[in-house]
């Protein structure tokens, strides 16, 4: 093999040597001598970072950004489909000028037509924000001509570099594709033994690894329908697996049918096996399999490091260890495998501060988290970040008879550590009761933003693969997940499992997405029942569905949903206060039910519209979860032992859909101050129990008129009683 310099077909007549197709920590590009390297001029480099600059400027507000789609995921739920045919007929044409037009020649002809259009992007907007700023300043009416025709011209150059950088996507994925092996080779390459030199022999079966020819199809093209767990890893090697979106498809599904391990020892073998005879030939199948080896780990490590690759793993031990003997004194490839690998993992949501479940940490760490809130709340607050609505009418507090059933104290969650409560003065609790939401002067529209931050923290650390065999994790339709004084999911049936590996985190994160799901829903409802008058219960719940109604139509299902949840509550569902509201106000809750009708009918509702440009969007999770679950209900297998491949990519496609919302963040200012009092509120109020929470208020029953007069005469009668006493 060749050394770290020149890998494998690194010869002037080779094709490229292909870096990662998606997600690479350097992208593919084209060096001085033709070939493709990491290393590239600096005029590469600020051609890069102004794609990034204009395609995500702050300028243009996330949801009006309108960057390309990440090939990442675009594949799996696309597949053949995921670059039109404008894409692929500009790449062909590239490169028209040489006699033989390489991949190579053609990456080198794009980046230049990338790096003026990208310049040309930046002087106009730079253009645009300067006189934008004199128009603003002198009112000129010639310059608001100039505003209207530069804005038209800013938006056709953006389109042009969005197009330019979808065909650098697209000759990217073709530079992985091009070391795919004949598909009849495959069963040669799955029959191989580890280690040994490759002898692949074509197969004479008619119908190879499961293969069928497409119904209609006159030219040949053929879809998987159904193989063997070694077959479908072999078929990772085929050619045009990478333009399929096979390669995505099989790492989102392969755990119901191998283990990760399995196929970790399936692709290192394959690639010992191709240097095993020595320096393959530059086009030969050896070379095929060992790039599409490392292409493969590439694309493996970069989007599922978080999920496989858990610290201080065996499965972790065991690729470093292969990449620092086999891979990297052949290729400088296995020294990047190795920093990506060995790179720290990034904090998940779940040890964020003032998270309602961060609150089962351990008892230091719980304090901790406290303790930094509340400096948040009392910082912010002298800045004005809190607006409360105090009455100046001082109200005579009535004593309660000793023997009182119910209380709201009695309600209310036991705290899940002592130690931290005693630590918060009975003080701070009076004034956090003294100020409950509904007292709360943010509007509708400010306190839906910061909801939907706090949601979205939540949503961006789950991975796709934590919604799959959501059964096996004591998920089920309609489940509760919040108790009296604790949260906790339904315990899972033994054997439920779908995926051959069993062990199942005990905590995994779709858990504590749906109890922060369901604790946001019970705050909503208590919220409602502790408010001590119908007029100020008619102006919460107006407040909630207005808020809710500024989250679903900027796209947050999940906030919307929760909201709705606690709206729908069997007690809150039964107050009078319901009375009070004007019917505009109740259209808003026929909305949200139509909402959730709609996120309930198709499991796909979500991904319609444009195939580029897509608004930051995030799902209901339980409902995503479902109807993922419902496409797990059935056999895997056909009576041959065979997996069904079309059922398994249905799944992909429908679970990639989590990296296609994760893609494009919200971008609200947030409000540390309003946040943190939402959070405390949420862990103060997620698990009290509702019932018992309204028997406590009178304002939740209703009365008759002839009762009410009857009690305000007998307490006139008990104070005039009083003043003779």
């Amino acid at each position: 093999m060749e050394s770290a310099e020149h890998p494998v077909g690194g010869g002037d007549e080779s094709p490229s040597e292909a870096d990662s197709l998606w997600g690479t920590d350097e992208p593919l590009r084209v060096g001085h001598r033709g070939q493709m390297s990491p290393d590239c001029c600096e005029d590469m480099e600020d051609t890069e970072s102004l794609v990034s600059h204009c395609l995500l400027s702050p300028s243009s507000g996330a949801e009006e950004s309108s960057h390309s789609h990440s090939p990442a995921w675009a594949l799996a739920f696309y597949g053949g489909d995921c670059f039109s045919q404008d894409v692929v007929e500009y790449a062909r044409n590239l490169g028209q000028h040489s006699e033989s037009p390489c991949l190579e020649l053609k990456t080198q002809e794009l980046q230049q037509q990338l790096m003026i259009e990208t310049k040309s992007l930046k002087k106009t907007r730079h253009f645009y924000q300067k006189l934008l700023h004199q128009e603003r300043k002198n009112k000129r009416s010639d310059a608001r001509l100039m505003l209207s025709k530069l804005k038209v011209q800013l938006e056709e150059l953006r389109s042009k570099v969005e197009f330019l950088d979808s065909i650098k996507k697209y000759l990217e994925v073709l530079s992985v594709d091009q070391w795919g092996v004949d598909v009849s080779l495959l069963p040669s390459l799955a029959a191989s033994d580890p280690g040994s030199p490759l002898d692949l022999q074509p197969s004479e079966e008619p119908a190879v690894l499961g293969l069928v020819s497409l119904s209609g199809a006159g030219t040949g093209k053929s879809s998987l329908q159904a193989a063997t767990p070694l077959d479908f890893m072999s078929y990772l090697y085929a050619r045009n697996a990478p333009l399929e979106g096979y390669i995505q498809q099989f790492l989102y599904t392969y755990r119901y049918f191998c283990t990760p391990q399995e196929l970790l020892q399936f692709l290192m073998g394959k690639f010992t096996s191709a240097v095993a005879g020595g320096d393959p030939d530059v086009s030969g199948d050896s070379a095929k399999v060992y790039h599409r080896s490392l292409d493969v780990l590439q694309t493996w490590l970069t989007d599922y490091i978080m999920v496989d690759f858990s610290p201080k793993s065996s499965l972790l031990m065991t690729l470093e260890n292969f990449l620092t003997t086999e891979v990297s004194p052949l290729d400088r490839r296995g020294e990047r495998l190795l920093t990506t690998l060995q790179r720290s993992p990034r904090k998940r949501w779940s040890q964020g501060c003032g998270s309602p479940i961060s609150m089962q940490e351990d008892d230091d760490d719980a304090l901790s988290v406290h303790t930094s809130c509340r400096k948040s709340a009392i910082e912010y607050s002298g800045r004005k970040s809190f607006q409360w609505r105090i009455s100046r009418v001082v109200e005579p507090q009535s004593t309660q008879p000793k023997d009182k059933a119910y209380s709201i104290a009695a309600a209310l969650p036991r705290p899940y550590y002592t130690s931290l409560m005693d630590n918060i003065s009975s003080a701070c609790l009076r004034s956090e009761e003294r100020h409950p939401f509904s007292q709360s002067e943010h509007s509708t529209q400010h306190t839906a933003q910061q909801l939907t931050l706090l949601q979205q923290e939540m949503f961006q650390g789950c991975h796709p693969i934590h919604f799959l065999n959501s059964k096996s994790q004591g998920v089920r339709d309609k489940a509760v997940f919040v108790t009296k004084h604790a949260a906790h999911s339904v315990p899972p049936v033994e054997g439920s499992s779908l995926f051959v590996h069993e062990g199942t985190p005990q905590d995994s994160h779709l858990q504590q997405l749906l109890r922060y799901a369901d604790s946001v829903s019970n705050w909503v409802s208590a919220e409602i029942v502790i408010c001590d008058s119908i007029k100020i219960q008619a102006a919460l719940l107006t407040k909630f569905l207005l808020i809710a109604k500024h989250c679903y139509e900027s796209r947050d299902f999940a906030t919307a949903m929760q909201v709705l949840g606690g709206l729908e509550n069997v007690i809150v569902r039964q107050l009078p206060a319901w009375k009070h509201l004007s019917t505009k106000v109740c259209e808003v809750l026929e909305d949200l039910r139509a909402v959730q009708v709609f996120l309930k009918s198709d499991n796909l509702c979500l991904m319609g519209g444009e195939h580029v440009r897509r608004r930051p969007t995030l799902p209901a999770v339980h409902i995503l979860t479902m109807h993922i679950q419902q496409l797990e209900i059935g056999a895997f297998t056909l009576t041959s032992g065979a997996y069904k491949w079309p059922k398994l990519r249905t799944i992909a496609k429908v679970v990639s859909q989590v990296h296609a919302f994760q893609e494009t963040v919200y971008s609200f200012t947030p409000d540390p101050g309003l946040q943190a009092y939402i959070r405390l509120r949420i862990a103060h109020l997620s698990g009290c129990d509702i019932p018992l929470l309204a028997a406590d208020n009178e304002a939740n029953f209703h009365h008759n008129p002839t009762d009410r007069h009857t009690r305000r005469i007998q307490d006139t009668l008990k104070r005039v009683k009083a003043t003779f006493q």
